[in-house]
């Protein structure tokens, strides 16, 4: 089945684009939140380790139970009907978060959007490596991790847009919520869409998965201690290549989510400015990182693994200076040009590392070990960065704009151990292709 040629380029990158947009939605129902902190706070009386713990550990916690069985069940179903599921669970859910009451309401409404995660990315990741030829992955997988730049864009944006909309009405009253908050709009505006999403991966069509002479001559599944020894024996390349991403993952969720309180809270910012300003730099580093990071890995060295991983490091390495830079300037331009740096660099290991996964992965296997990837990056940078970065703000740092001092050490700390793994997972890669 290697041999059997790949979709049309119009509906192979038509498979790109509808997962582009779901990764958009996905991010906007995730980081949504964090446009929203000061309000949440103050009607539900959260501290900042709190609003943490509802931008990270919520989601995780959700990967501990699902996410590799969901792999596994991507690696052996259908792939569109699940990832339509997933997406109709996330929004709802995300909806349910404008009738919250408390702390643990709001909790278990985020867990139940993790399921966004844990469903797309193991299922794009798969789908999309069986719609192109393995070196020209780049570009194709640049293009779909941009929407994770573009719905956490969008999400500060859109939040912006609503809360200043709401904020001009008298009063808004909603059938079974009564009147509401502007952030309790912004939730709803944020996951009822995805509903429309949901419904078009039923008719999408799904790619022949591709097979080595081996695996098409035995079509029984791979049972689960087969994966377990293939990861065991290659340990080092897919420990460094996971923690490498998920350090980066740290530096940057834990920066974004606290992004727009900063603005606020150090710059005297109103909301919507603040949610403009965190947009746009999102949008323009995540087009610079991935597009043109995918394009050009994708050129250099023939799109192979290690030259991936390589520029993954040099990247993180260069990044680290924006992450120092933008969170204690006093100059505005500063911090956007410098913010633009670091997440560009970010962004260019959210399409490399996914790609290399998918050139040196077995077909059948690929959804778990990209389920076990997601696991991983998500477990450390999501459960992890924005707590942490609140738990060092409320205790070393707890004045008003301490905030910006948490973000430098977390942003910078974390680039610098992801860059060195990178590395090292660049010089493993012979190793694991044998």
């Amino acid at each position: 089945m290697n041999d059997a040629p790949f979709p049309r380029p119009i509906v192979a990158w038509g498979i790109v684009a509808a997962f582009f947009v779901a990764y958009i939605f996905s991010f906007i129902d995730r980081m949504i939140i964090g446009l929203l902190v000061e309000s949440i706070k103050a009607d539900l009386k959260l501290s900042d380790t709190q609003i943490g713990l509802l931008q990270g550990f919520a989601f995780a916690l959700f990967y501990t139970v699902a996410g590799i069985p969901i792999g596994r069940l991507i690696d052996r179903a259908p792939r569109m009907k699940i990832v339509a599921a997933g997406i109709f669970v996330w929004s709802i859910m995300t909806a349910i978060c404008a009738g919250v009451t408390n702390f643990w309401q709001f909790f278990i409404a985020r867990m139940g959007v993790g399921v966004g995660e844990a469903v797309l990315s193991p299922a794009a990741y798969s789908v999309i490596s069986d719609s192109f030829p393995k070196g020209r992955l780049g570009l194709p997988m640049g293009v779909y991790g941009l929407g994770s730049a573009m719905g956490a864009g969008l999400a500060f944006m859109l939040g912006a847009v609503v809360v200043a909309l709401v904020a001009n009405a008298d009063a808004t009253v909603l059938p079974i919520l009564g009147e509401v908050k502007a952030w309790q709009v912004a939730f709803l505006v944020a996951g009822l869409p995805g509903l429309l999403i949901a419904a078009l991966f039923l008719f999408l069509p799904e790619p022949k998965r591709r097979f080595t002479e081996a695996e098409a001559n035995d079509k029984s599944p791979v049972p689960m201690s087969a994966v377990m020894d293939h990861m065991r024996e290659n340990k080092v390349f897919f420990w460094c290549l996971f923690l490498a991403v998920g350090m980066v993952n740290l530096s940057v969720l834990g920066s974004i989510s606290w992004l727009p309180a900063m603005l606020m809270r150090t710059f005297g910012m109103e909301l919507a400015a603040a949610g403009y300003l965190s947009g746009a730099m999102l949008i323009i580093g995540g087009l610079i990182g991935l597009i043109g990071g995918g394009a050009l890995m994708d050129r250099i060295g023939g799109g192979t693994p290690q030259v991936r991983l390589r520029f993954c490091g040099w990247s993180a390495a260069i990044g680290s200076i924006g992450a120092l830079t933008f969170p204690l300037t006093d100059s505005i331009p500063l911090l956007a040009v410098s913010f633009i740096l670091f997440f560009s660099a970010a962004a260019v290991a959210v399409g490399a590392a996914p790609s290399t996964i998918q050139q040196l992965a077995p077909n059948r296997m690929r959804a778990t070990i990209s389920a076990a990837y997601v696991f991983v990056i998500n477990a450390v940078g999501l459960g992890a960065g924005p707590t942490l970065t609140a738990m060092i703000g409320d205790n070393f740092f707890a004045f008003e704009s301490g905030i910006r001092y948490a973000i430098a050490i977390v942003a910078v700390s974390g680039y610098i151990v992801g860059a060195i793994l990178f590395f090292i997972a660049a010089r493993n890669v012979e190793k694991h292709a044998h």
